[in-house]
Parts: C-alpha cells; sequence; structure tokens
C-alpha cells in the first residue's frame, strides 16, 4: 500500500488561514491584544475557579448527589484543559507558531465544550435559569466571538515586540507582522 502524502502541508494551511477574512496589505489591528488579553483573563479567572471550587460550581448545576461526584470531576479537569488550551495559545502567538490553525482548534473546541455543557451540565439550571447564569452564557458567546474575531484578523496581528503592549491602540505608528 503506497504511504498517501497529504495535499496541503501545514505551512501552506496556515497561509491560506491567515489571510482569510482581511487583508495582510492593511494596517495593524490595534485592537488584537486587547481582545486577546480580554479572553485570556476571562479563561484564566474560569480556570482558577474551576480548579479552586468544583464542588461549590457543581453544587449549583445538580442537586442530584450522585451527579454532584461526577460533575466535580469534570470540571477539575475542564480547569486544566483550560489551562492547557491556554499555555499553546500563548506559545502560538508569541512564537507565531501557526496561530491561525491553534486559534480555530481553540475555536472550534470552545464551541464544541459550550453545547456539551448545555446537554451535560447545563440541564437543570436552563429551566430554572438566574441572571448570574444568563450572564455566564453571555460571557461564553462573547470568548467565542472574540476567538473568531482574533482568527479573522490574525494576518493583521501586531509586530513581535508589540503582541503584550496593550497600549497598542494608542500607538501612532505600529508595524506590521512579517
Amino acid at each position: 500500500m503506497k504511504e498517501q502524502k497529504p495535499l496541503v502541508s501545514a505551512a501552506e494551511l496556515e497561509a491560506l488561514i491567515q489571510n482569510w477574512g482581511s487583508s495582510p496589505d492593511k494596517s495593524i489591528d490595534k485592537f488584537y491584544i486587547v481582545r486577546l488579553a480580554f479572553n485570556v483573563s476571562v479563561m484564566l479567572c474560569g480556570a482558577f475557579w474551576l480548579l479552586m471550587d468544583p464542588l461549590g460550581i457543581a453544587q449549583t448545576l445538580s442537586s442530584d448527589p450522585e451527579n454532584i461526584e461526577r460533575v466535580v470531576s469534570y470540571l477539575y479537569f475542564r480547569g486544566w484543559f483550560i489551562l492547557g488550551i491556554l499555555i499553546l495559545g500563548f506559545y502560538s502567538y508569541f512564537k507565531n507558531w501557526y496561530p491561525a490553525i491553534v486559534f480555530c482548534c481553540c475555536l472550534l473546541l470552545g464551541a464544541m465544550n459550550l453545547v456539551s455543557d448545555l446537554f451535560t451540565l447545563y440541564p437543570e439550571r436552563l429551566t430554572k435559569p438566574t441572571p448570574f447564569f444568563t450572564l455566564l452564557l453571555l460571557v461564553r458567546l462573547s470568548l467565542l466571538w472574540v476567538m473568531y474575531m482574533s482568527i479573522k484578523n490574525v494576518s493583521r496581528m501586531p509586530h513581535a515586540k508589540d503582541r503584550i503592549n496593550v497600549f497598542l491602540p494608542f500607538k501612532r505608528t505600529a508595524g506590521h507582522v512579517e
């Protein structure tokens, strides 16, 4: 049996995705870092909350004692999973290691997790939603939207030296990514 060669290499796929939705000759996206900082801060807070208080969260999601035990383990795993995704995203962003592909995978994972949570974690909460629960769902949707915007504008990412500059929107001149 002959070994099949992939039709598109990872570098070619990155180049195709990178120019998705925007032209690379446009100026850099000055709010790119602000959107990513929002995503990272919310995800870090959520991950630490999941790691430090999975029992409290599980008790708000379910009233069944057997289900609470299962949900606690799931939430604890989810906290570590989110931290792992953040580390991979940081590496991709700062080392320019296929950021479009990595961010696309993060968006897909986030969307699948939300849909999964709607059917496994949230059914009891969806019957009697609270304002906090509604806010939680809105925050999760906004995180997905921000990640989509990051993918769309990956060709307009700031220069490597400006990737942690939260004051980039106030900078008069900024370089374009190489």
